[in-house]
């Protein structure tokens, strides 16, 4: 599951810039571990995850829209045993590109259906997106 918030500025030309910020859980799971000779067993409860700091560009062409942008991840992985919590973070940076298309379109709301690929290449983390990304106006001059 991804989700993200963003502003752009919507320029005179086909370029416009935008800074978002998005999460994304990549894994979780519950693990039982039984008793054994190294002591007792207990629940393992493990999480990945993802944050998406990203500047970048988008470009309309026709009812497309193109996304590129280069950022920071901020990958944070957890575990919690036995009441011990532990985790690791890794910051390396990040890409993504995607493409969207519009299907709803008003003068200050805009609805797209959009396919997006993610990599942190240092993290050793890539993955798709499939959504409806929806924009809208909030201050126009």
């Amino acid at each position: 599951m991804y989700g993200e918030a963003g502003v752009a500025f919507r320029s005179k030309y086909f370029l416009d810039p935008f800074f978002s910020v998005g999460y994304v859980t990549l894994a979780s799971g519950t693990t039982e571990i039984p008793d054994s000779q190294w002591g007792p067993g207990g629940t393992l409860h493990q999480h990945l995850g993802m944050w998406v700091v990203s500047p970048g560009i988008t470009a309309d062409i026709w009812r497309f829209r193109l996304r590129v942008g280069i950022g920071l991840a901020v990958i944070v992985e957890s575990n919690r045993f036995q009441g011990d919590n532990n985790s690791a973070t890794q910051k390396p940076l990040v890409s993504q590109a995607g493409v969207g298309f519009n299907f709803y379109d008003t003068p200050r709301f805009r609805l797209d259906g959009e396919a997006r690929y993610v990599t942190a290449k240092g993290g050793d983390v890539t993955f798709w997106a499939l959504g409806v990304t929806a924009r809208g106006d909030a201050i126009t001059f």
